[in-house]
């Protein structure tokens, strides 16, 4: 398995225990959904490779769900962080 933390507008945030392999959606889906006040268009997700460096990837998973993106739907590793964060007044 690996270890996937996961933080912001969803409904069962902490650590998760997931199968490796497992892609985002998946990963999205084991936390009971997004809040109301999800930016499901700005969803973060930080990374850090074998030397230390991290990366952060913006995912819009509307986009995702929709069918329009589906290369975005990316096989998570372990220590990897979704970040959901809060829609902007207008968004």
């Amino acid at each position: 398995t690996i270890d996937v933390y996961m933080i912001g507008e969803i409904a069962a945030p902490g650590e998760k225990k997931l199968a490796r392999g497992t892609t985002l959606i998946q990963a999205l889906a084991t936390t009971g959904g997004f809040t109301a006040f999800a930016a499901t268009k700005r969803i973060l997700l930080r990374r850090t490779d074998a030397n230390g460096k991290q990366t952060v990837s913006r995912i819009n998973y509307k986009a995702i769900a929709d069918g329009a993106a589906v290369g975005q739907d990316i096989r998570l590793r372990d220590g990897d962080v979704i970040i959901v964060p809060e829609r902007r007044l207008f968004e």
